[in-house]
């Protein structure tokens, strides 16, 4: 039997299980904290269960119920301390774009991959708005949330480009009745208060049999940008980006017999906002704000996202293999309203033929949302020290709506715009590991798809123009492959390297009429694009278990990548005529000098440069990708002590580097490229536990670092307006009480 490492947390995942005290880390409040249990970490990225340094691959697991206790409640929050990730902020929970290993957000159709357990939420299309969609899980019923790196078109399919992120639920009990609630207050500097309040109950209906999880949580995030009247500077609305979240879950465990098992599962997330967190800034030269340091001339307007998600899952063991099938329902939608009046009242006015001043308000209504169908069957051969196997078959439909109107007062239709699409899929894959001995293994994969994706548009209003396309259809079939090799060099060192290949489908595309020629100026198709990884890494342990290492080196060719493209001024789709070229590493390192100290250090280099001059997206052979620094890294510690009694006491924080970047390419038509500067914060926590009762206080930013995360130079009609950046929350203080029960 192959051998697998027991008692032991490797680096990747000690980034939350030993900095963070996640629940990696077991400590027996009956032993006075002598001495730290460290599990084994247990993943199920490569859709078996395994111990985390047998997978081949860089991944990284976290325990997000002990990151909400040190105030990181935010996806963002947690993928600050994950390196090879970038997560571009644009305001608000639940939207923002996540970048991996050097691999851009490059065009409307989501390069990294969003799954709760095996029910994918990301949108395969162009046109559903799914690349700035995501759901922002931690605050649902997790147990722990596996980031995944590098191309995963094999297993998970289309837009796992870059990787992808699952939300991995915690099981309903069977035996114990369990239950957790929770209290969050906080205090942003400069701004509103905010709470969270959760719980989670799990009853053992029929013991060993039947188990039912119900939980729900809300959370009031607190606002620190002001709305300005423009003209004056006055403050018309106090900490405008504040927001709300409510989710609320049902689990289902249904166990008849040992070889059987049921599983049902609803989840429903509602975010509501009144504006992205845009700061409007006093020019391209600086960060400095035009009307203060975080302060909008944006007017407020709703902005709402919801996701809701159903899913089944039956298993049944027959022994040699088992089976898997996984029906699941996942949609969201978004709506917003946004102020246009400064840019178009004018031009309306000059449209309509009106007086200057005629034209009151014009706001920009935008929806956008996707309704996914997804079945997925799975045949996976029992555990063997010779030979395992995986095969299933993949089938999604997909509908996505988007729908924008541009509507001035008195009523004026200046653009109307609708273009819905649907997706379909069908996939077969395969995945097979032969083990030599139990010390070296290899394994391939593929996976072949089939898509067909069609689109309509209409348009109406003297922006767009009037026309109607219906019944536009595309189709087309893409092979993705993996090929690793694992060598256990000892029990205490593994040595892996990686070949992957990952995709995004076809797309059909909008089109651009040249107003004089009636010629389509964009290209009728958005081909499909493929990425190759190449990595090696190793995992292990020294200095008998005090030092967990994980280190890995990687490169990326993505060739002909679709991004949005330029014709006459106004973006469309398309691909970039030549490539990417991503190369770099990741290193984590923890050590634990005595057993109730732990410190990791993470540092990753990401290197993602044009292989040729691109004159469609106006980037320059050579040029780094914009918004994906060079450095990341940061440093994270805890410290366990006696309080008194049964109750302990942790002191831990963390220090987080992202390094500068450019926020465009160089001769970019739509905006300037401006260098955003590197920036460091440091999270500090403290608390005390007695093993059911959990009290603790926390401050993130501490040193109140202002400092821009995304900026957004506008190049509108030869002039720069007032460019726009978006901040990192200032310096938060919080404190919290969760009860286990």
């Amino acid at each position: 039997m192959r051998q697998t490492i027991r008692g032991r947390c490797f680096a990747s995942t000690c980034i939350s299980a030993l900095a963070f005290s996640t629940g990696a880390v077991a400590q027996d409040q009956d032993s006075n904290n002598e001495e730290l249990e460290l599990e084994e970490i247990i993943v199920t990225a490569g859709r078996r269960s395994q111990s985390l340094q047998d997978v081949p691959a860089a991944v990284v697991a976290i325990s997000p119920d002990n990151y909400k206790f040190k105030g990181l409640q935010q996806l963002e929050d947690v993928l600050n301390y994950v390196p090879g990730i970038e997560y571009t902020e644009v305001g608000t929970p639940g939207r923002g774009t996540i970048a991996a290993r050097g691999v851009p957000q490059s065009s409307a159709t989501p390069v990294f991959g969003i799954y709760i357990d095996d029910t994918p939420l990301t949108s395969n299309t162009n046109f559903g708005n799914g690349a700035n969609t995501l759901l922002d899980g931690l605050l649902l019923d997790v147990e722990r949330v596996e980031v995944i790196k590098g191309p995963q078109g094999t297993l998970f399919g289309a837009t796992s480009v870059g990787g992808l992120l699952r939300y991995i639920s915690r099981d309903p009990a069977l035996e114990e009745f369990r239950a957790s609630f929770s209290a969050d207050v906080s205090s942003v500097k400069g701004g509103e208060w905010g709470e969270t309040f959760s719980g989670r109950v799990s009853v053992p209906v029929i013991e060993n049999k039947l188990g039912v999880t119900v939980a729900a949580y809300y959370q009031h995030q607190a606002g620190f940008v002001d709305s300005v009247d423009p003209a004056t500077g006055n403050v018309l609305f106090e900490d405008i980006n504040g927001g709300e979240a409510i989710g609320y879950s049902a689990d289902v465990l249904f166990t008849p017999t040992e070889a059987l098992e049921v599983r049902l599962k609803y989840v429903k997330q509602e975010n509501e906002a009144d504006f992205l967190s845009n700061v409007n800034l006093a020019g391209a030269d600086t960060d400095e704000g035009l009307f203060g340091d975080y302060a909008s001339v944006d007017a407020p307007g709703p902005i709402d996202l919801d996701f809701e998600i159903y899913s089944g899952t039956i298993n049944y063991d027959f022994g040699a293999f088992s089976l898997t099938s996984t029906t699941s329902h996942a949609e969201y939608a978004n709506e917003s309203v946004t102020d246009f009046t400064a840019a178009f009242a004018g031009l309306t006015d000059i449209i309509a033929d009106n007086p200057p001043g005629t034209t009151t308000n014009v706001s920009f209504v935008a929806s956008s949302g996707s309704e996914k169908i997804v079945q997925e069957i799975r045949l996976t051969s029992a555990e063997s020290d010779k030979f395992e196997w995986l095969a299933g078959f993949f089938y999604t439909n997909e509908e996505t709506f988007n729908v924008q109107d541009v509507n001035a007062i008195p009523t004026f239709d200046l653009l109307f715009a609708d273009f819905p699409s649907e997706y379909t899929e069908y996939a077969g894959f395969a995945n097979a590991t032969y083990y030599f001995t139990e010390n070296f293994d290899v394994s391939g994969g593929i996976r072949i798809s089939k898509n067909e994706i069609s689109l309509d548009l209409t348009t109406s209003g003297p922006l767009a123009g009037e026309s109607e396309i219906l019944g536009n259809v595309l189709e087309d079939t893409v092979d993705t492959y993996l090929f690793a090799a694992r060598y256990r060099v000892h029990e205490d060192l593994s040595l892996y390297a990686r070949a992957a290949s990952g995709y995004r489908p076809a797309q059909a595309n909008i089109p651009i009429i040249d107003p004089f020629t009636g010629e389509d100026l964009a290209p009728p198709v958005v081909e499909a694009d493929q990425a190759w990884s190449y990595e090696v890494g190793a995992k292990g342990t020294a200095a008998d278990g005090r030092v967990d290492f994980d280190v890995a080196l990687w490169r990326i060719s993505w060739d002909n990548f679709q991004s949005e493209v330029s014709a006459n001024g106004v973006t469309t789709g398309g691909n970039a005529v030549g490539g990417i070229t991503a190369y770099g590493f990741e290193s984590i390192v923890t050590m634990r000098p005595i057993d109730n100290f732990s410190i990791t250090g993470n540092l990753g280099y990401t290197s993602s440069t044009l292989d040729e001059d691109e004159p469609g997206i106006q980037g320059e052979e050579g040029e780094n990708v914009p918004n994906l620094p060079n450095w990341k890294g940061s440093l994270q510690w805890n410290y366990t002590f006696d309080v008194s009694g049964n109750w302990s006491g942790s002191f831990g924080g963390g220090i987080r580097y992202i390094g500068g970047f450019n926020s465009a390419f160089r001769q970019s038509v739509t905006q300037l490229s401006v260098p955003v500067d590197g920036r460091t914060f440091a999270d500090v926590n403290i608390g005390i536990s007695n093993g059911n009762v959990h009290l603790g206080l926390y401050a993130t930013n501490l040193f109140d670092n202002r400092a821009l995360l995304s900026r957004f130079d506008e190049i509108l009609g030869g002039a720069v307006p007032a460019p726009t950046g978006v901040f990192e929350r200032p310096r938060t203080i919080g404190a919290n009480i969760r009860v286990d029960f």
